[in-house]
């Protein structure tokens, strides 16, 4: 079992929710789990909030979600996936063009993230500024993975499961090159969720400045 970190030592810590999206839009919830916050999120956090290289500096606000999965002929089993460190970042996503069986969708955050203040930390901001959480939404789209495995419930690989997830900074949505990590999360085997013919697979994520 991989129990990830939640907050690494950052001061900055988040939690996802897991949800089955049905075709008439309704999110039933499949379960919920800390992230990992990784290194990289002090780079995206100096290039958003202070490094002006010129007036064409790229946009580093988080923009994309990252779902891995691996296409399996019996779903029913569990995917083991491997411990990760905090260092992880695209050249991870870049080599699962290697794999067999897994890939990952690169999606856009589907709306504007929410956001709130995190619980019993109301009384550490003043009245003009109770803000420092922020909840960003997303779900699968496509039939096909970055690499060009299949996504669906009845592909050539077989089943298609969501393992694990990522949020990120996409500064140029056209240049994956550019991408940064920011969180990672890889599913306790109950939040593991199939691709099915009727549905996607929704993420809400919570991140927290504290």
């Amino acid at each position: 079992m991989i129990i990830d970190n939640v907050t690494g030592g950052s001061g900055v810590k988040g939690h996802i929710g897991v949800w089955r999206v049905a075709d008439d839009g309704m999110w039933s919830k499949v379960g919920g789990q800390p992230n990992q916050i990784q290194y990289s999120w002090g780079y995206i956090a100096a290039k958003q909030i202070g490094y002006r290289p010129g007036p064409d500096r790229p946009n580093y606000h988080i923009s994309a979600l990252y779902l891995e999965f691996e296409n399996q002929v019996d779903p029913s089993v569990a995917i083991s996936v491997a411990a990760f460190d905090r260092d992880l970042g695209i050249t991870y996503y870049n080599n699962l063009g290697s794999s067999t069986s897994r890939d990952f969708l690169r999606i856009p955050l589907i709306l504007e993230p929410a956001g709130s203040v995190s619980t019993g930390f109301e009384g550490n901001l003043p009245t003009e500024q109770q803000l420092n959480k922020l909840t960003f939404f997303a779900q699968s789209v496509g039939t096909t993975g970055v690499h060009g495995k299949d996504f669906s419930h009845s592909g050539a690989g077989g089943t298609s499961k969501v393992y694990a997830a990522a949020l990120v900074a996409a500064p140029d949505f056209n240049d994956r090159t550019k991408d940064v990590i920011f969180a990672r999360t890889v599913f306790l085997a109950a939040n593991q969720v199939t691709k099915e013919a009727s549905s996607q697979i929704g993420l809400t994520w919570d991140i927290a400045f504290e």
